[in-house]
């Protein structure tokens, strides 16, 4: 637990309330919360991630290149652990007037309902059977009403202290929105001369067992098959072919369990072979589907919702060409009243409508147990 919980929530507190884009995040297994907040409104957007080569931020990127969302780079013109704040730190901030932007509507968001969800799991397993695509993922969108703007700070800490193997985050950009969540999955992290990429799929709850306890389903092991191959063959089109992979093993995040192989590779990569090897992975076929192009165009086809930045990546990039990027999922966007928590699943030609519902449910369950405490 954070020692000085007050002061940094009364910092983070400041920053949201003032328009201030900002960003905080805990890496996996470090306990250390790191903030960065940029002192003026002048956001810098990207197309590909080569054009931030030797720039200190952190980057938050849609799921879909091609929608109406941007991918953004937020400055840290002020860094600090979380460690660093006292009750004195908020008067660094005070010399920064934002001006603040014109009010947009106040937005509200939809809960995705169960015979909708029911229905686009049915559409979809008939592309799947007819052979035209391996697999695809269905999100859905479930609502919190009660919780907001006023419950992000809290709601992030309480991530922070409950995940300690996620990437735990609180990101927020004015007039492009606040998310909060806690993913259990690294898209590309380089630091020194080591590169991490992970294969994450399936899905079930731990619940009283031990970890040699969990055994998996045909469906479960395909799925992550597939996720597996994919890397490979994007790894093998870079030119990488030294590298360690470790699994499929189970891997514990919160109250569930999935399966993951990791990637390790050899050799320093510069700055823009990670972008390219990131404009190549995203999104992977854990938040889309094989192949990637055909699973783009039947969940834009199918969902009625717009996942926005749900199920794209974010995370710190430095200027010696260090990345820590994850994929955004079990996570949520905070509105003033509501918080939109976005949940989704693998659909294969043997998905059943009943279980991969029960999936979401269960991933959804990862953070609301913890924010609901």
């Amino acid at each position: 637990m954070v020692e000085n919980r007050n002061d940094v929530s009364s910092f983070l507190s400041y920053c949201l309330q003032n328009n201030f884009p900002f960003f905080a995040y805990q890496l996996p297994e470090t306990g250390r919360i790191q903030i960065g907040v940029q002192t003026d409104l002048d956001l810098k957007d990207y197309q590909v991630l080569s054009e931030l080569d030797a720039v200190n931020g952190f980057v938050f990127s849609p799921f879909d290149s091609e929608s109406r969302h941007k991918s953004w780079l937020i400055r840290s013109d002020i860094s600090l652990q979380a460690s660093e704040i006292k009750s004195n730190s908020i008067p660094l901030l005070e010399a920064y007037q934002l001006k603040k932007e014109e009010e947009l509507p106040k937005e509200v968001m939809l809960e995705s309902a169960s015979t909708l969800y029911f229905n686009q799991v049915t559409e979809m397993i008939k592309d799947l059977k007819n052979g035209k695509l391996n697999k695809v993922i269905l999100s859905r969108v479930q609502i919190l009403e009660g919780m907001g703007l006023n419950d992000a700070v809290e709601s992030f800490l309480k991530l922070s202290e409950a995940y300690h193997s996620a990437f735990v985050f609180l990101v927020a950009i004015p007039n492009v929105g606040t998310w909060i969540g806690a993913s259990p999955e690294t898209l590309l992290s380089s630091k020194n001369s080591e590169v991490e990429t992970v294969a994450l799929a399936g899905t079930q709850k731990l619940s009283d067992r031990l970890m040699s306890q969990v055994k998996w389903e045909d469906k479960d092991v395909k799925e992550q098959a597939f996720v597996s191959s994919y890397i490979e063959e994007v790894l093998a089109q870079h030119n990488v072919r030294d590298y360690k992979r470790t699994g499929p093993v189970s891997s514990q995040a919160g109250n569930v369990v999935h399966l993951k192989t990791t990637y390790l590779l050899s050799g320093k990569m510069s700055f823009p072979q990670l972008s390219s090897l990131v404009q190549d992975l995203h999104p992977t076929p854990a938040v889309c589907g094989l192949p990637k192009i055909k699973a783009l165009e039947l969940i834009r086809e199918v969902e009625q919702h717009d996942r926005e930045y749900y199920a794209g990546y974010l995370g710190p990039i430095e200027s010696n060409g260090s990345i820590s990027l994850f994929v955004n999922l079990r996570s949520m966007k905070v509105l003033e009243n509501q918080m939109a928590l976005f949940v989704g699943g693998g659909i294969t030609a043997d998905s059943l409508p009943d279980k991969e519902w029960e999936e979401t449910c269960l991933k959804a369950q990862t953070l609301l147990n913890v924010i609901r405490s």
